[in-house]
């Protein structure tokens, strides 16, 4: 019930002509810094990337498919996000709310999420569309989610995305979920060196977010 009462705070928050900060929440244990790179792949390379990943000792954890709608909020960069997923023919809602904050000395997104009754999804959808005036902006990938027992609270997805236009296609992301009093600037140099190894190359990461992108198309 929490989380559907912050997404509710900043959902609302959105109709306003000056919205307040949305409420601290660094105790929540669903709350976490999201560190995590995003790289695009080109479809002659998956091979390989695949073989990589194994070789560096990540084995495949999960098949998902998912739909992200995103609920309209008041701040730029924010995001409110309604994620079905479905995992071996079961289908269950996540709520995620994600703001950009400064820590170390660098930008990292702040996340909290949870999930969602049936009920409250259709509510959370029912508003956002209402308050939008118009369709939400949502999407759909395939994600294969690869973790390895070195690497703990590392996970390495590789996504197909349906709906983003020219930027539809295959990408890789590298994931560390870091606690509010953890060590992100590890987290980032443990990237780094996972994103070398994985792609034989320095690589830059995809600085537009998936919602970045699907507003180019929508």
């Amino acid at each position: 019930m929490k989380i559907v009462m912050q997404g509710l705070w900043r959902l609302l928050s959105a109709r306003r002509r000056k919205a307040k900060p949305a409420p601290k929440t660094s105790n929540d244990k669903g709350t976490n810094f999201e560190v995590e790179r995003k790289f695009r792949l080109k479809p002659e390379e998956l091979d390989a990337v695949k073989q990589r990943l194994a070789d560096m000792g990540f084995a495949l954890s999960q098949r998902i498919e998912m739909t992200d709608r995103f609920l309209p909020v008041k701040v730029d960069g924010e995001m409110l996000r309604v994620r079905d997923e479905t995992v071996a023919g079961k289908t269950h809602t996540v709520l995620t709310m994600k703001e950009w904050v400064i820590v170390s000395g660098g930008k990292e997104r702040s996340e909290t999420e949870g999930h969602l009754s049936p009920l409250s999804r259709a509510f959370l959808l029912f508003l956002g569309r209402l308050i939008r005036g118009k369709a939400l902006l949502q999407f759909s990938k395939l994600r294969l989610d690869h973790t390895s027992p070195g690497h703990a609270h590392v996970i390495v997805a590789l996504d197909e995305v349906e709906g983003l236009g020219v930027n539809s296609g295959h990408y890789a992301e590298i994931e560390v979920l870091v606690p509010q009093n953890g060590d992100v600037e590890s987290a980032r140099a443990e990237i780094v060196s996972l994103a070398r190894r994985l792609f034989n190359e320095e690589r830059e990461p995809v600085k537009q977010s998936y919602m970045d992108m699907l507003k180019l198309v929508s």
